[in-house]
Order: C-alpha cells, then sequence, then structure tokens
C-alpha cells in the first residue's frame, strides 16, 4: 500500500468511533483487493500473494471482533467465512478467485456501517491524538492539513 494511503488510513483510524473503525477495515480490506488485482494483472505473483493474504488478515479481524450477542454478528459471520474462503483459495491456486464478488460485499458493508457511523455518537477509540482539521488552509495545488494542540497531553504519564 501506498505511503499517502496508509496515512490517509491512520488518520482515519485515530478519528474513528467503534462503527467508524469497523469502516476503515472495510476499506482497508478494498484496498488490498484492488491492489492484489493490479499485481495479478502485472503478472507479479508473489505481490499478488502478499497483498491477498493481507486482506485475509483484515477479514480475519473482522471476524475475530464479531459480537455475537448482536443479531447482526451471526449474519456477518458467513459472509466474512465466505470471503475468507475465497481468499484462501486465491492464495492455493495463486490467482483472484471471485474478488469481484469480494469486493461488492465489502462495498456493500462500508456504506451500511457508514450509515451506521453517522448515528453512532460513542467516543472516538482513540484518546490522546491530535486534532486535524482539513481545509482550513490551503497549499500549492493541494489541500493540506493543520493540526492544532501538537504535544500536549500526549503520551503517558507518570
Amino acid at each position: 500500500m501506498k505511503k499517502d494511503k496508509i496515512s490517509d488510513f491512520t488518520l482515519r483510524i485515530t478519528q474513528s468511533n467503534r462503527s467508524g473503525l469497523v469502516v476503515v477495515i472495510y476499506d482497508i480490506t478494498i484496498e488490498y483487493i484492488n491492489e492484489a488485482i493490479e499485481y495479478y494483472e502485472k503478472d507479479e505473483i508473489e505481490e499478488f500473494l502478499d497483498a491477498t493474504k493481507k486482506a485475509r488478515s483484515c477479514v480475519y479481524e473482522l471476524m475475530s471482533v464479531l459480537d455475537t450477542k448482536y443479531p447482526i454478528a451471526i449474519e456477518l459471520m458467513p459472509l466474512y467465512l465466505y470471503m475468507n474462503k475465497l481468499l484462501i483459495r486465491s492464495i492455493i491456486k495463486r490467482k483472484p478467485q471471485d474478488f469481484e464478488a469480494i469486493r461488492r460485499m465489502l462495498q456493500g458493508l462500508s456504506e451500511a456501517f457508514t450509515e451506521v457511523a453517522k448515528k453512532d455518537d460513542s467516543p472516538v477509540l482513540m484518546g490522546n491524538t491530535q486534532q486535524v482539521y482539513a481545509g482550513l488552509t490551503y497549499g500549492k495545488g493541494a489541500l493540506t492539513e493543520s493540526f492544532s494542540n501538537q504535544g500536549s497531553n500526549r503520551g503517558f504519564r507518570v
């Protein structure tokens, strides 16, 4: 994954609550699926396998954090298991196994959880992070981000 994407996802993670974090994981998984397809089309099999394994790790993370006391978790588990099975087959066969279906499922789930995240008023999961304001200043040809309160109340206190 490119550094700008990593930075974007890192920023989103630091500013997310529980349901927002699920959306970020869906988007990261979609990004890895897209990368795997690009690598396969370029005949870069080792990179394809690496991106596929990373996508599988994301799906595994989604499976491992399901809270079965909610009915939606019981509905999501078969979808995650199916995605995981396709990703494992892709690794074994060294070629994409219905990545379009995985991407469609992930995009649909991402859209649904985005709506849930809009209604979720729980606090941000990560405390002591910098507040980022985008759009306050403009750089030459690009939007820049401003960080407020740099360094105060960050890290551990003894």
